[in-house]
Order: C-alpha cells, then structure tokens, then sequence
C-alpha cells in the first residue's frame, strides 16, 4: 500500500502527487540501463512540476513553447541545457530570446522560415547560437533530407553553427524493429552528409519514444528491452542525445479521487468521483475498458461483498468513465483512489475546462515531506465574460 493517506488528510482530493524519490530513481535506472555514454534530455511536456529536481541527472531540456521556456527560466534552470524546440516559433519570442539569453545551448529547426528567422535575427543582433536540424518522420514536424542539405550547403551565417540532427518519430513505440529502422536509417543519412557534403554530424538527438505501461494486462520486460535499444544505439557511433519525456516521468505520478456517490440501475453499479477525465488521461486507454494500475484506501475495516462498478468522473457526459467492469469489495462514500503512473502528461491532458470544475491540487512529495506547489485554480473564471461581470465575480458566497 502507498504511504499517501497523510496527504490524502491533509490536502484532500482530486489532487495529483509527484515522488520525488520515485522520479529519481527512475532516471538511474534508464541512466544505469541506457549507459553513461548516452546523455538523458528531459521533454519538458511531460510534465513542467518536476524539472528542476532532475537537474543534476539530465544533460538538458527540451523547451517547446514560450510558456515552457517561461517555467524554466523561473525555476532557474541553467540556460546552457536549454533546447529551444517546438514546431512554431514566433518572432518576438525568439527575438527576446536571442536579444536577452546568449547562453541557451540550442534552437532547433523544423521549417525553413524558422531557419530564415533564426539566420534574421542572429545577424540583428550579432549573437550566435548552435542549431539542430530536425529531419521529418513523415508528419508535421521537421524539415526534408532535401531541406537539411539546402540548409548545410547554403548557410552563410558565421553566426550560426550546425551541430547536427534531431529525429523523433512518436512515443510508445514498443517495436524493437521500428527504432533498429530509425536509427539505420539515421544512420545512412549522416553517412552520405558526411561524404558528400564534407560535413560533419556532431550530435543526434534522437527521441526513442520509450513505452510505459499503464494496464494491468500489459506484458513487458523493461530490463530486456532497453539492453536491446543501447544495442541498437551502439550500432550508430556517435555522439547521441535520448530526448525521453513520458518514460521518466510516468511512474512518480499519482492521482487521488475520492467516491463522492454510489448507485445502481439495471445496467450496473456506478461509482461517482469527484475527478475524471478532465484529470487523468491514460495514453492507449480505450473505452475505459483496461485496467490501468491502482489502489483502493477505504475506512472500513471489514471485509464484504464484491460488486463489480464502474468507476465514472463527476463530467455532465457519458464518456466520463475511468474504468468499467472493475470488480472491488464494497465501497462506501469518501473510499479514495490512487491511480498510478500519471506523471506524464495527464496533468496538462485532460480537459480541464470542461463543467468549469476546479483544477486538482498538485502536491510534491520529496524527502517524505509534502508540499503544495499548486493549490484548486478555479477555472469558472476562464469561462466567464469580463464584459459582463458582476460585482460578486460570480463566486457562490
């Protein structure tokens, strides 16, 4: 049983927790498994509560957005680990960017304006900067192989320097034939820049797209499949960046709900809580039909029947149903849930939004000390019209 009922007490629900001690355990086991010859990145997606505490354990982080790059800067995150990605880049970010922080270590290229922008405004302001060029996997993102050697035959710009190649292709990639693929493949690019552009390839960042398991079905052996992708990644000698986001952060996270209503019709039992998939989103969830990882904290100390719920969010829709068929001794009110492995993405995922509910707290647990680093952020206030605001703010006295 996990050790939360004190900040179950303490902080009540729907909240999330993030363990520390969880997070940094993981990072050595990719770490130890992976290899030292392979610098971990940290997508800053996945989660933005727990980048500063892996700072010392992660070569740097993937930023894609302004707000992203706003969190960091505000956390104090070293600049010289900063990737300034993302598949848009607006003007004035990147011109305050450059014009303020000569230190960042990186900005990625995913299109040809964005080259075009980063060569404007390098020379505006004579600072130059390192580039990574991101080669396409056949979606949005990223530049042709035809694009890459226009940029590298064609850059002028003292100013800016080309270290090497991004390529991320997905997440959740289970196929050990598929990331043998990419990394050929990668592999056969850089040989032919290599040869006949006489450039040399410093780097790969490449995002592996490493598999969580989230249901209770799945069968996985981690420790065999990360031997066969260092493996793999040996084949490829040279010096590579594994930008990983879900697979370090999915395990330190836990959601906590409680039953806030119990009832039955002739289509089953129904447990009401007070989350939802407005809080929790498990990627590959289908239908609410798997089972993902949980616990069950109850007061009762007696042992009953068992009644097989289904296990619904407090949403005005039919889709709100966490999990169905899920067979429990018998639940009372304020019985709580923990479902595990939500440190990825499901606290940015959800749609929070919806039925203007209030967003969970967020809750770090380090060191066996909890802190509240998110308190409820009532979000009726996004969804109302200052135009017509009344003098109470709408707010139930």
């Amino acid at each position: 049983m996990l050790n939360y009922e004190d900040a179950l007490r303490q902080y009540g629900t729907p909240s999330y927790i993030y363990d520390i001690d969880v997070l940094k355990e993981r990072v050595k086991y990719l770490q130890n498994k992976l290899g030292q010859k392979y610098d971990l990145v940290y997508a800053v997606k996945a989660n933005t509560f727990i980048p500063k505490y892996i700072e010392d354990m992660v070569s740097r982080y993937e930023i894609c957005s302004p707000g992203e790059f706003q969190i960091c800067n505000a956390l104090k995150i070293n600049h010289q680990k900063m990737v300034i990605s993302g598949v848009y880049k607006d003007y004035a970010t990147i011109d305050l960017l450059i014009k303020n922080y000569s230190d960042i270590l990186k900005y990625t290229i995913e299109s040809m304006e964005q080259y075009r922008l980063l060569n404007d405004l390098t020379q505006k302001y004579q600072r130059p900067i390192h580039l990574l060029l991101r080669l396409t996997s056949g979606n949005q993102f990223g530049i042709t192989e035809d694009e890459v050697i226009e940029i590298i035959q064609n850059n002028q710009n003292s100013l800016l320097t080309i270290d090497g190649l991004e390529y991320f292709s997905g997440t959740q990639k289970h196929s050990l034939k598929r990331v043998e693929k990419e990394i050929n493949y990668l592999r056969e690019f850089v040989q032919k820049i290599e040869e006949e552009l006489n450039f040399p390839i410093n780097e790969i960042e490449y995002g592996p797209g490493l598999p969580v398991f989230y249901f209770q079905d799945d069968e996985f052996n981690e420790d065999e499949f990360l031997d066969n992708v260092k493996n793999i990644l040996d084949t490829l000698d040279k010096k590579v960046t594994l930008e990983i986001g879900r697979s370090i952060a999915a395990s330190c996270g836990f959601y906590l709900t409680k039953v806030v209503d119990l009832k039955e019709n002739k289509n089953g039992h129904f447990v009401i809580l007070d989350g939802g998939i407005n809080h929790l989103v498990y990627y590959g969830q289908t239908m609410a039909m798997k089972i993902p990882y949980y616990e069950v904290i109850t007061n009762s100390e007696e042992k009953s029947e068992t009644i097989t719920y289904n296990l619904c969010g407090s949403l005005c829709t039919i889709n709100d149903i966490l999990v169905k068929n899920l067979t429990l001794n018998k639940l009372n009110i304020d019985d709580a849930f923990i479902f595990k492995n939500v440190g990825a993405y499901s606290v940015t995922e959800g749609i929070s939004l919806f039925l203007s509910r209030d967003l969970p707290k967020v809750i770090i647990k380090n060191n066996n000390e909890y802190q509240l680093v998110r308190d409820n952020i009532a979000t009726y206030k996004l969804n109302f019209p200052k135009a017509v605001r009344s003098d109470n703010d709408g707010k139930i006295n």
